[in-house]
């Protein structure tokens, strides 16, 4: 792919920078990123991704605009309400940037389901808020052999990991089951409808997914992967913490 000089132009204030350059653009609108869920971590992902050039953008939720989503999920507006966040999504990312292509599924994602749209992407984003559709996604991106990078946010906190196990030359990195197995209550954690959520921290969170996400395409930086990073928006300071792979992991153990 040739860069033109309308997206030079477009794009000239990260091209300049000598970690991305022109190959790393080209290497943007050349990917293909696959985004499980479109609520408040998927919104900022996909604003940043769609900016910033990415060539395909593939959404995957199947829900609807709320009112309550609008405190947070900044690419819906109140014409959206009932909408399927897909569609809703896809007009967004339309008015924003002509070069993006836009695949919307716009259904319950099951490990099968993930599994064939991860065969045609390069890396997934979990942005989900259901534990069953996070493990399905780790187990699909672990078959395809493509990065996970995991957010997770509720009240004032949050976490951000870029999970590597399936990919070559991170064979010894965990996975997301290594951390959240099924079986360590994590499917008992409230929810944002329970518990509350605020805007600035799905904001933080996403952008660093997305951050993620442009520094593997690029090869720009070093990931977080081995490290789970939290964010305590209440004392607004950041932890990382180091994983490693689990022996008997359900996902990546051999």
């Amino acid at each position: 792919m040739t860069i033109t000089e309308t997206q030079l132009h477009r794009y000239a204030r990260q091209v300049v920078m000598p970690e991305i350059d022109e190959d790393g653009q080209q290497a943007l609108l050349s990917s293909r990123v696959t985004i499980l869920g479109a609520g408040g971590l998927g919104s900022p992902v996909i604003a940043n991704l769609a900016a910033a050039g990415v060539g395909k953008l593939i959404i995957c939720d199947d829900d609807r605009v709320d009112l309550s989503n609008l405190n947070r999920q900044f690419i819906y507006q109140e014409a959206n309400v009932g909408q399927p966040k897909t569609q809703a999504a896809k007009q967004f990312i339309q008015g924003l940037n002509s070069d993006v292509t836009i695949e919307l599924r716009y259904e319950t994602m099951s490990e099968e389901s993930l599994t064939e749209i991860l065969s045609q992407s390069d890396i997934l984003l979990d942005c989900s808020d259901q534990f069953s559709t996070r493990l399905a996604g780790a187990k699909a991106a672990f078959i395809n052999g493509i990065p996970h990078i995991f957010g997770g946010a509720v009240r004032f906190d949050g976490q951000m990991a870029s999970f590597m196990a399936g990919v070559e030359g991170y064979e010894d990195s965990a996975c997301f089951a290594c951390l959240f197995s099924e079986d360590a209550g994590v499917r008992q954690a409230p929810n944002c409808a329970q518990a509350g959520i605020l805007a600035p921290v799905t904001s933080i969170i996403g952008t660093l997914q997305a951050l993620e996400t442009i520094k593997w395409i690029t090869k720009a930086g070093t990931l977080n992967s081995n490290r789970l990073l939290l964010f305590d928006g209440l004392s607004g300071s950041f932890t990382s913490i180091q994983t490693s792979k689990k022996d008997k992991c359900s996902i990546c153990s051999k």
